[in-house]
């Protein structure tokens, strides 16, 4: 497993320090999209996930509200919205009956915290935000998601940074990137990192199962650029 950080770390595990005492996670709070925008930085999210998602599909696994979902969508992406709450998928339904999109731009399905539902590489790429330390049985639920998806598996996931910020959840509700990293392994994934100066209060980690390569010489790192190293490709 390559697991290496691409970014100066900003989080640490098992800090003391907490977030502003109410202030609320983002899944299931009111915020508006204009308002999200400014902090989740959609756009950014996309540039690290490969920056062209025309015509690929993206399982969206904790859909939510549905805002990445949305989003996706916006840019040319094919989403299968997964989530454990069948209200929170009706919600999406009816937007999606509001935008008159067919089931080739959006379907929804419901799933569970260990098992997203996916067909054996029925998508081309996961995305998961802000919902990873709710999934009980990593082992089981990231073997489903591997499954699910076409070589060379590539997974995004989307996390708070385990230090106090302005916005997120509580302390007890976060988990270092380096954690993440290495509990996704034992999904079968081979090629993982992370960025965390990206996107403002959050982690960004990468992960695909990369196909051994016979190079003559070996990489000088030194002459590597990041994007170079965050290019994970979806076909």
């Amino acid at each position: 497993m390559l697991a290496c950080t691409t970014d100066p770390a900003t989080d640490s595990a098992g800090t003391e320090t907490s977030t502003t005492p109410n202030t609320p996670s983002v899944q299931g709070t009111t915020t508006s999209t204009a308002e999200r925008d400014s902090w989740q930085k959609p756009q950014e999210v996309f540039m690290l996930m490969g920056n062209d998602l025309r015509g690929r599909t993206i399982a969206d696994l904790a859909a939510d509200d549905g805002y990445f979902t949305f989003k996706m969508i916006e840019v040319g992406a094919n989403v299968i919205a997964i989530d454990s709450d069948p209200a929170k998928l009706a919600k999406i339904e009816e937007r999606k009956k509001a935008l008159n999109l067919g089931d080739d731009r959006l379907r929804t399905r419901l799933g569970t915290l260990n098992d997203p539902m996916l067909a054996p590489e029925e998508v081309d790429a996961c995305l998961l935000v802000h919902s990873y330390v709710r999934i009980p049985d990593k082992k089981t639920f990231f073997t489903k998601v591997f499954q699910g998806t076409m070589e060379p598996k590539p997974l995004f996931i989307v996390e708070w940074l385990n230090s106090a910020t302005p916005i997120g959840p509580p302390m007890t509700d976060r988990v270092s990137a380096e954690r993440v990293m290495d509990e996704v392994s034992v999904g079968g994934y081979t090629d993982i990192g992370t960025y965390t100066a990206k996107i403002p209060y959050q982690a960004f980690i990468f992960a695909s199962r990369q196909p051994e390569m016979d190079f003559p010489t070996a990489p000088d790192d030194e002459n590597v650029s990041d994007e170079e190293i965050m290019n994970v490709p979806m076909n």
